[in-house]
């Protein structure tokens, strides 16, 4: 169970929400976007780290990028399964949900296995299927609407989002669910986006 905040392009996260979000998910951080320059930051932390949070959203306030909020369900708390995860050179991942796969390693979390078992063999060398049709329904298929994957391509300057009907737009940001932060926050400023707080999420 986590939560993944995706940021666009002349949008900011209130430090409110990424308090909420370090409350509920206190397992671990991370961080992958785009800095003025279009330069790639990586930021991961063993633990909801607000404070590197809070200087991450002023330092990237209309940048693009995204925050990961961990909840431990599957795997250790160590370094190895924060997000993002690197899939190949340049190309990362976020992801929300419990993907349906094989634990051969003890310890290590679903995603971990995800991306070391399944997408990492097959994208590194085919990049380019993130942005086809055919291999996102594919993955969506696969790995059903409760699991959301954010994904970052530094070669584009791009992050793509799978899922991302099934995840939740406010105030032009996007959040991979509503469970696992305090609703009471998105409804006091929900005006300018589309916020159903009374629908179920789950991770």
């Amino acid at each position: 169970m986590c939560l993944i905040i995706h940021q666009p392009e002349e949008h900011t996260t209130p430090i409110e929400l990424l308090r909420s979000a370090a409350e509920y998910n206190p397992d671990g951080f991370g961080f992958m976007g785009f800095d003025a320059f279009g330069k790639l930051r990586i930021e991961r932390s063993a633990n909801a780290d607000v404070a590197l949070a809070t200087r991450l959203a002023e330092e990237f306030a209309g940048r693009n990028c995204a925050f990961h909020f961990r909840r431990r369900t599957r795997g250790s708390s160590h370094v190895e399964n924060l997000h993002p995860f690197k899939i190949a050179p340049g190309l990362y991942l976020m992801h929300n949900g419990t993907a349906k796969v094989e634990i051969r390693q003890a310890g290590r979390s679903d995603t971990w296995h995800l991306v070391h078992d399944y997408l990492a063999p097959f994208l590194s060398s085919r990049r380019k299927l993130i942005y086809d049709r055919a291999f996102r329904h594919i993955l969506d298929a696969w790995l059903g609407p409760q699991n959301r994957i954010v994904f970052l391509d530094e070669a584009e300057g791009r992050i793509e989002l799978l899922h991302r009907a099934d995840g939740y737009d406010w105030n032009g940001l996007w959040l991979s669910n509503t469970r696992w932060v305090d609703r009471s926050l998105l409804s006091l400023a929900g005006h300018d986006g589309v916020y159903r707080a009374t629908e179920a999420s789950f991770c």
